[in-house]
């Protein structure tokens, strides 16, 4: 009677771990599956088109089968409208051993969310960095920054940054940081950068006007 019990408890277990999602930690996952995440990426990027980035991974699972199931949820930001995404369920089989690798679901939906909305949320994940530190990393960012802001919100030719406030880091595909910074003609703004290590590829994506808090 008890090896029956085990028997069945057994099987029970075996049938949870094969049937069901696992939720993943992200950052460990990619950088331990870093080919199996370049591959989901350059599908989305294809997908969502020039006009949008990668802004979030809001859940990344795993089912085990003949092979494993990734199952994840991206959101892509539109580069001219800080409140418009769009967002892709995307699951991938992966069977090491066959050298198989598709593509099994993508479904894909619009999201608009409002200025309040979004900026209640928006800084969930992200992270404080120290100014200094950000700052000789990148050199170039205040060129990258200006080139951005001067034509989208029809600034003098001379206008400078005269303090970069704060940066903010999330872990994507890469990295995007928020800088904030102070201009010259006295008022805040704020900027996305975003780096992917992998590709070589490092760019300013949104300009934005920084709403009072």
């Amino acid at each position: 009677m008890y090896k029956k019990y085990i028997f069945i408890c057994l099987l029970l277990t075996l049938a949870i771990c094969e049937g069901g999602y696992q939720n993943l930690k992200i950052k460990e996952f990619m950088s331990q599956n870093n080919e199996i995440f370049t591959y989901i990426n350059e599908i989305l990027d294809d997908e969502a088109g020039p006009e949008y980035f990668l802004w979030k991974i809001e859940s990344l699972q795993q089912q085990i089968v003949s092979g494993v199931n990734y199952k994840m949820i991206v959101d892509y930001q539109k580069k001219d409208d800080p409140n418009q995404y769009i967002q892709f369920e995307i699951i991938v089989y992966d069977q090491p051993w066959t050298n198989t690798r598709k593509v099994t679901a993508l479904e894909q939906k619009n999201l608009r969310v409002d200025n309040k909305k979004a900026y209640n949320s928006k800084y969930h994940g992200w992270v404080d960095l120290n100014v200094k530190q950000f700052s000789e990393k990148f050199p170039q960012i205040q060129t990258l920054l200006l080139s951005k802001l001067i034509p989208k919100f029809d600034l003098e030719e001379d206008t400078s940054i005269m303090e970069i406030k704060s940066v903010k880091e999330q872990f994507i595909a890469g990295k995007t940081y928020l800088i904030f910074v102070q201009l010259s003609d006295g008022k805040k703004y704020k900027g996305t950068l975003y780096e992917n290590p992998w590709s070589k590829k490092m760019e300013v994506v949104t300009v934005e006007l920084e709403e009072e808090e």
